[in-house]
């Protein structure tokens, strides 16, 4: 993934129902950003208007963002162009790019994606004490043979 020096926007099209993602779009607008960041809720009317087509693109599968010159990026490279706009996180967002961690990248962020519902009741949303109960009802993992076990 191809990360450019030169960026003059980006629109990013997320779930506004997930609290993970709700909860990463308020993280990123409190960052230092080095261009404009414009998140829109794909739910909201306003996405179909802006992005005329949107709903073909299956954004309720993963995030999408588009750039003022009309790039593409979907899931982990979405993430990772959002990461990008935050001053202090530009070098981790090129890291994650890289040939060698992109791939990492999507597999963690296609994980997250996969459990962001159940990841959000959880986590996002709830007062500490909310969050703490409900792990506790989590069953332990059965153990893994060796020692290693397969995500």
């Amino acid at each position: 993934m191809n990360l450019p020096m030169q960026v003059k926007g980006i629109e990013v099209f997320y779930d506004g129902r997930c609290g993970m993602c709700c909860t990463f779009h308020e993280w990123v607008s409190r960052q230092e950003r080095a261009y404009e960041v414009r998140f829109v809720p794909y739910q909201d009317e306003r996405a179909e208007r802006i992005f005329p087509g949107i709903g073909m693109l299956d954004p309720a599968r993963e995030m999408i963002v588009r750039t003022a010159e009309g790039d593409l990026y979907r899931g982990a490279e979405a993430w990772v162009f959002c990461l990008y706009s935050c001053v202090s996180y530009r070098n981790v967002a090129r890291r994650l790019a890289s040939r060698e961690m992109l791939p990492v990248a999507k597999r963690a962020c296609a994980l997250l994606a996969a459990n962001r519902h159940g990841l959000s009741k959880i986590f996002f949303r709830r007062k500490d004490r909310e969050v703490r109960e409900r792990l506790h009802e989590i069953p332990d993992p059965e153990p893994c043979e060796e020692g290693t076990c397969v995500v």
